[in-house]
């Protein structure tokens, strides 16, 4: 029954969200760059620069082009672009349904959905239902982090704890409400490669059934622990103490999108 009564709120919703995020158009008809600004920056989205991570990034520009002028035949080192941002991490409400409808409209343009046959569309529709619905969010906030390439484009050196724990995570990251109300971390999937994404799980309910946000909302929080993110810990540097959205922002139709 709370299956059916989620899904049935989500159907409603689809139209709304698109019409809340992209000017009354359906998320098939999203261009790339509203997909891609969905993702890296909006209610639902939150990128974080950290300035030891910009000074690192920076010393590894000067390092790349002092190799270019170096090596026989060298270029200018005033051609090497230079962008002394680190590689950034983007902070993202995965179970909220805007995000996992642009990750499948950037699917759909890199495939060339909108020139494919309208069974070839409805094949495609059919494959990504699962994910559209995500079954695991009628239970549990999703919240993702990711770890951008670097300027040269070449790899990072590995996802973000990539090789750590549930139990070293445990106790240090929580989702928090205005009210100071908290959801601990119950489930966590560490990236297996540079390029994953980390994967959070927060149960929606506590014990009495009572949701951590709701329509009345004023903010949502994404907060570390100060002792996680002391110099021990290897990614302290590229993350906030706190990534925070307005909840207001993610309101459609007196239902909060999360």
């Amino acid at each position: 029954m709370k299956n059916s009564k989620y899904l049935a709120i989500l159907v409603l919703l689809i139209f709304a969200v698109s019409a809340f995020g992209q000017k009354d158009k359906p998320y098939q008809k999203w261009g790339k760059e509203d997909a891609l600004k969905l993702l890296n920056d909006s209610a639902w989205s939150k990128p974080y620069q950290s300035n030891v991570g910009q000074a690192n990034a920076a010393a590894g520009q000067i390092r790349r082009e002092q190799g270019q002028t170096s090596s026989s035949g060298g270029s200018d080192p005033r051609s090497v672009a230079r962008d002394f941002g680190p590689p950034p991490v983007t902070l993202r409400l995965h179970s909220a349904l805007p995000i996992r409808q642009a990750i499948v409209r950037l699917q759909q343009i890199d495939l060339g959905y909108d020139k494919m046959s309208e069974a070839d569309k409805a094949a495609f529709d059919k494959s990504k239902e699962g994910f559209l619905k995500c079954a695991i969010c009628t239970d549990y906030y999703v919240v993702t982090l990711t770890k951008a390439v670097d300027a040269s484009k070449s790899t990072v050196e590995e996802g973000v704890f990539q090789g750590m724990t549930l139990a070293e995570l445990k106790g240090n990251i929580k989702l928090v409400n205005e009210k100071g109300e908290e959801r601990e971390l119950v489930e966590f999937n560490a990236p297996k490669g540079p390029r994953d994404q980390t994967v959070f799980y927060f149960k929606r309910t506590n014990e009495a059934g009572v949701p951590l946000f709701t329509a009345d909302s004023k903010e949502v929080k994404f907060v570390f622990s100060p002792t996680f993110l002391e110099a021990k810990n290897r990614f302290a540097y590229l993350l906030p103490r706190t990534f925070e959205f307005k909840a207001s922002k993610m309101v459609v139709d007196n239902v909060l999108i999360f």
